[in-house]
């Protein structure tokens, strides 16, 4: 047999092929092939041994109200950003970067699917406590990234879930999953909306840097403050739409943040800056109950507060010895 003819080990083969089936599988959204083979054992075994990201108080709460923590479950998603020379200097100009917009968006609804597939697996009615981390996006690598973990929770007794339906994904903590759970509301799902927005910078952001050249008053920069509440309102009007895809009634817990970026370059000795604007919400898409049970009592609680702060000395005009003869 000719040395450049290599025949494949079957134990190599095999590796390659379970490699192949697995990023098969994370192209179709679905998890690695590995991750699945043990969530199912896992969920065979009906070991009440689990891991969460809940707090003790946040557990023992859980237990009280009667819903059972089963695993900590995790999604991920690295998204390579369409390549297009978005910072372009001085022929750039003020536009959504759409590309850029699309793939926070794909990235998070692919973390958080593969997290509500690990949750599927184990047997869970939903998610809590989930918590978002989002890589900060560089020009020069092109990709960004996200990561979605929480707690895989399943209600015992809540008849009103059909068999199939698919985990509830929540950023709610177990306190407030409790709260909301009580005063008869259901969570759907987590929600977002999101915009990525180059704003192009003009004569008074060049000048802002022109030191003696520039104007000595102050002077507010429009097209930074209009290109942000551009950003804002159609990050706003998405999370809306997600809200109803996932028929909500409106969202709790909203995390909105932002990040700018400031764009530098310079042109015959004079520096321009532009800003992008990298505008989110997020939030958990709520409902009413579909039982229509509400057990959280609103009638009013008085309280005394028997800590030693609370005390406090009484004063009397009277000499204590004068007020014990009193009737």
């Amino acid at each position: 047999m000719p040395f450049w003819i290599f025949k494949e080990k079957d134990d190599d083969k095999a590796k390659r092929e379970a490699q192949e089936a697995s990023i098969a599988e994370l192209n179709s959204g679905r998890l690695p092939l590995g991750a699945q083979h043990r969530l199912k054992a896992q969920a065979e075994m009906g070991s009440k041994f689990f891991s969460s990201n809940l707090s003790a108080k946040e557990y023992l709460l859980a237990k009280e109200a009667g819903y059972e923590p089963i695993g900590q479950v995790m999604g991920s998603a690295f998204m390579k950003v369409g390549w297009r020379n978005y910072c372009r200097g001085y022929f750039s100009s003020t536009d959504e970067i759409k590309p850029l917009t699309a793939a926070h968006r794909d990235a998070r609804n692919l973390a958080v699917s593969r997290l509500r597939q690990e949750a599927e697996i184990l047997g869970a009615h939903g998610v809590i406590g989930v918590k978002v981390n989002q890589s900060n996006f560089r020009w020069t690598e092109g990709i960004t990234e996200f990561t979605a973990i929480g707690t895989a929770v399943r209600i015992p007794g809540a008849s009103w879930i059909k068999p199939g339906t698919k985990p509830f994904t929540s950023t709610l903590s177990g306190q407030e999953f409790w709260q909301l759970f009580e005063a008869g509301y259901w969570p759907t799902a987590l929600v977002m909306g999101n915009c990525s927005y180059y704003i192009k910078g003009d004569r008074n952001t060049t000048q802002a840097q022109l030191g003696w050249f520039a104007s000595r008053n102050n002077q507010e920069l429009t097209v930074f403050n209009d290109g942000f509440a551009f950003a804002r309102r159609e990050a706003n009007q998405r999370l809306w739409i997600d809200i109803g895809v996932h028929g909500g009634d409106g969202a709790v817990d909203m995390d909105v943040e932002y990040k700018l970026q400031r764009i530098e370059y310079e042109i015959n000795n004079i520096r321009y800056i532009d800003m992008l604007v990298n505008f989110s919400a997020m939030g958990t898409a709520v409902i009413t109950r579909p039982d229509g049970q509400k057990r959280i009592s609103h009638s009013p609680l008085m309280f005394i507060d028997l800590s030693k702060r609370a005390e406090k000395a009484v004063e009397f005009e009277d000499p204590l010895e004068d007020l014990s003869s009193y009737e």
